[in-house]
């Protein structure tokens, strides 16, 4: 996974605070901050009680969509 995972943008939608996803999740602050601004590896596991905080599908963070500037 890259920095394109939709984490942060889920959280903000959720209108759930940072502390409280953390706390949901079972993930520091510092982590969950570092997958929104940089993405990185997390384990499925980590994915999937995210997913499950936001309410939301773990295979949407695997589905692609055509890039917008092309193939490259």
């Amino acid at each position: 996974m890259q920095a394109s995972l939709p984490l942060r943008t889920w959280r903000l939608e959720s209108g759930k605070a940072p502390e409280n996803v953390c706390v949901e999740a079972e993930i520091s602050y510092p982590y969950l901050r570092q997958l929104e601004d940089k993405g990185g590896n997390p384990s499925a596991a980590v994915l999937a009680r995210l997913a499950a905080v936001y309410g939301r599908d773990l295979g949407e963070l695997f589905t692609t969509e055509p890039d917008p500037a092309g193939a490259r």
